[in-house]
C-alpha cells in the first residue's frame, strides 16, 4: 500500500515540477527576476513537502508480525510432561538449608503449582558434597590439601524427598564426580552408600554425575577428561542397574556449559563417544545468556541476546550430528538469564521475564525436551524470594503450566523482529469448550503496540487473551494480568487467572513490553484434535 501511494505521489510530483518550470519561464519573460526567484524557491520546496507527507504516511502504517499455521501438519514435536522443571542449587545443602524449610506448607504449595516437574539438585558445589547416614562418621575422601568437603545427611536427604512428594515433583540428584582414585577413575563408594540408603527408604530418584565437568580446571584446579567421564557414566549405569529400585531410573549428562568454544565441543563429543551416549537417558548441557556480575538492562532486551539461544542449540545439534545415532532426548539441564546467581535487580524483575518465556517457546520449537530453571530458591534468578513470595518469572511459569500443552505446532513467521511468538496445543481448561485449541504466546519487546496477524488458522470468533505486563516499570517485581496486579490469596492460594475475551480480527495487538497468551478454540488444527 505504501509503495502504491509513493508511486502515485512521484507521478504527481513530476507533473507539479513540470508546471512550475513552465510558470517560471512565463514569469521571467513577463515580470522579471524577483518573481522568477519566488517560483524557483517553490519548486525546491515542493519535493520536501511531498517527501515529508510520504514519510508521515509510512510512519502511521503499522509493520506487522505474521504467523502462518498449517492446519494439516502434525505436531512438530512433543515435549516431556515435565518440560518446565526446576533446579535447587547445591549451596542450599552446603550452607545448611538457610531460609529453606523443606516442611514449610507455603513453600511446598508454591512449588506444587509448578508440578509436574523435576527438581534437579545440583550446581558447582555438587562436586564437593558427600552423603553420610545419620549416626555414622563419613569417610574422608580428600586429602587436606584439596578443596572443602560438605555433608548431606540421611535426615536432610529424607526431608528433601518429603518436600518433593508433597509438591508432586521428582528429584534428580547430581552425584559428586570428583571423588576419584589415584588412577583418575571415579570412586563410587559414596554413591553406593547413598543408593543403598535411598533404596531402603524407597526414594524415587533420577541421577546425574558431576556439574559442568569441562570447567573443573577453572573451578577446582583439576581435570577429568571427557573419555574418562564417559567410562565413569558406564560404570554408574551398571551400578544403578544393580539396584532393583533404580534399574529403570534416568541418568542424565554430561551437563557441560554451553558449547561456546571448540574445546568444549570436543569435550561434549568425546564424552558421548566414550560410552556416555549409551549410558544416559537424556543428553544435557547448560545455558545462560551473560554474566550476572556486569549485566545491563539493555542486554535483557537486545534481540541478539534472544537469538543467542538458537545459536547454542544449533551448535549442540551440529556436534550430535557427528554421532552414528543421536536419538536421545536433549535437555537444558540448568538454565536462567545470567550465571553468578543472576543479575541483581534485573533477573528477579519483570525485565527478566521476556527472556524466560522466549526460552520456553524457542527451546520447545527446537526440540528441547526438558528445561531446568535455575533456581526455585536462592539467588537473583530465583523464582521465589527468601520470604517464599513469587518473583515475576514464577507467575509466568505458573500461567505457562496452566495454558501451554506439550505438543509444539509448526509455524512460519515474518515481519517485526521485536515480536516473538510460538504456538502449542492448549491445555484443556474449564473456561473454554473442549475441542482443538491452540495457544499462541510470546513477547513484544518494543515500546509501542505490536500488530500481529495469524494466518491459515480457522477458529471460533472469540479469543481468550492473557496479557502480562509490569505494574509500573520493567524493574517492578509485580506482574499484572490484563491490567490487574497478581497476588496470592489467603493461605497462598492462586488468584483466578481470568482472560479477556476478544473478537478475533485480521489484526491483533500486543501492548508495549508485554507477554501474551492467546487461546484460539475450535480450530481446524489436526495436531490438537482430541484423541
Amino acid at each position: 500500500m505504501v509503495l502504491v501511494f509513493a508511486k502515485c505521489m512521484s507521478e504527481m510530483l513530476s507533473k507539479v515540477k513540470e508546471y512550475i518550470r513552465w510558470r517560471v519561464h512565463q514569469t521571467t519573460k513577463r515580470d522579471g527576476t524577483v518573481s522568477c526567484m519566488i517560483l524557483t524557491t517553490l519548486l525546491c520546496l515542493v519535493p520536501l513537502v511531498v517527501l515529508a507527507f510520504v514519510v508521515r504516511f509510512k510512519m502511521q502504517t503499522p509493520e506487522y508480525y505474521i504467523m502462518y499455521i498449517d492446519s494439516q501438519d502434525e505436531a512438530l514435536f512433543t515435549v516431556d510432561e515435565r518440560f518446565l522443571s526446576l533446579g535447587l542449587d547445591s549451596t542450599i545443602i552446603t550452607n545448611g538449608f538457610p531460609h529453606f524449610n523443606t516442611s514449610d506448607p507455603t513453600l511446598i504449595k508454591l512449588i506444587k503449582y509448578l508440578s509436574p516437574a523435576y527438581l534437579r539438585i545440583g550446581g558447582n558445589q555438587a562436586d564437593q558434597i558427600v552423603f553420610v547416614q545419620d549416626g555414622l562418621s563419613g569417610t574422608n575422601y580428600r586429602s587436606e590439601s584439596e578443596f572443602d568437603e560438605y555433608i548431606l545427611s540421611g535426615s536432610d536427604w529424607l526431608q528433601l524427598h518429603h518436600l518433593a512428594r508433597q509438591a508432586g515433583i521428582k528429584v534428580i540428584y547430581d552425584l559428586n564426580s570428583l571423588l576419584r582414585f589415584v588412577n583418575g577413575s571415579w570412586n563410587s563408594e559414596n554413591a553406593q552408600q547413598m543408593l543403598s540408603f535411598s533404596q531402603q527408604h524407597k526414594l524415587e530418584v533420577d541421577w546425574e554425575l558431576g556439574n559442568e565437568p569441562n570447567s573443573y580446571p577453572k573451578k577446582f584446579d583439576t581435570v577429568v577428561n571427557a573419555s574418562q567421564l564417559g567410562r565413569d557414566f558406564v560404570g554408574l549405569r551398571e551400578l544403578l542397574n544393580g539396584y532393583s529400585w533404580y534399574e529403570n531410573s534416568l541418568l542424565i549428562g554430561p551437563s557441560t556449559t554451553r558449547l561456546r568454544t571448540k574445546d568444549i565441543e570436543d569435550y561434549f563429543l568425546h564424552f558421548l563417544e566414550s560410552g556416555g551416549f549409551e549410558s544416559v537417558g537424556a543428553i544435557t548441557f547448560h545455558h545462560y545468556y551473560f554474566s550476572g556480575m556486569n549485566a545491563t538492562s539493555r542486554e535483557f532486551l537486545d534481540l541478539s541476546t534472544f537469538d543467542y539461544l538458537e545459536y547454542c542449540i544449533d551448535t549442540v545439534k551440529s556436534v550430535l550430528s557427528l554421532l552414528p545415532s543421536a536419538d536421545k532426548p536433549l535437555w537444558l539441564g540448568e538454565t536462567s538469564t545470567a550465571w553468578h546467581g543472576g543479575a541483581p535487580n534485573m533477573s528477579d524483575r519483570f525485565l527478566g521475564s521476556f527472556l524466560w518465556i522466549d526460552k520456553l517457546g524457542l527451546s520447545a520449537k527446537m526440540g528441547i525436551d526438558v528445561v531446568v530453571r535455575q533456581s526455585i530458591f536462592k539467588g537473583d534468578y530465583a523464582l521465589l524470594n527468601q520470604s517464599y513470595y513469587p518473583n515475576p518469572d514464577w507467575w509466568v511459569s505458573v500461567l505457562y503450566k496452566e495454558l501451554v500443552g506439550t505438543k509444539v505446532i509448526t509455524t512460519e513467521t515474518e515481519g517485526k523482529a521485536e515480536i516473538r511468538l510460538y504456538a502449542h496445543c492448549a491445555r484443556p481448561n474449564s473456561i473454554w469448550a473442549s475441542g482443538s485449541s491452540v495457544v499462541v504466546f510470546g513477547v513484544n519487546l518494543q515500546d509501542e503496540v505490536g500488530f500481529v496477524q495469524i494466518k491459515e488458522l480457522r477458529s471460533a470468533s472469540q479469543v481468550y487473551s492473557y496479557e502480562l505486563s509490569s505494574n509500573e516499570t520493567l524493574f517492578s517485581q509485580f506482574v499484572q494480568l490484563n491490567g490487574e496486579t497478581l497476588q496470592l490469596r489467603q493461605n497462598s492460594n492462586l488468584p483466578a487467572f481470568r482472560p479477556t475475551v476478544i473478537e478475533r480480527t485480521e489484526t491483533m495487538t500486543i501492548s508495549p513490553y508485554a507477554i501474551v497468551f492467546w487461546v484460539f478454540t475450535d480450530t481446524d488444527l489436526e495436531a490438537c484434535a482430541p484423541e
